[in-house]
């Protein structure tokens, strides 16, 4: 599934929300690319990448459900990569579990 057929699928998780919606907004000025087991989001600037740095919450569930990927890499001319995992590890009883 090529990256912009990924986020047609991120904001079809969405239609309902307009909300949601409204604020993935700075995603269709990134270039998505998906590589091996990682969704490349490819900013324009530090700016940019910060305002889709306070996406993630918002793309691992549409991710997390369609299991293409398991990690998001941000990335902007000049900065270090901001690598996040699709699925969050529980903390039950001390012990880092995967969510099921």
């Amino acid at each position: 599934m090529a990256g912009e057929r990924l986020l047609k699928a991120v904001l079809s998780f969405y239609r309902e929300d307009p909300e949601c919606l409204g604020r993935l907004e700075p995603l269709l000025s990134c270039r998505l690319s998906r590589g091996w087991h990682a969704l490349r989001v490819d900013c324009c600037d530090r700016r940019h990448l910060e305002q889709v740095n306070d996406l993630i919450e918002l793309l691992r569930p549409p991710l997390d459900a369609l299991q293409l990927v398991r990690q998001i890499r941000l990335m902007a001319p000049g900065l270090p990569e901001r690598v996040y995992p699709v699925r969050i590890p529980l903390m039950l009883d001390g012990q880092t579990s995967t969510a099921e």
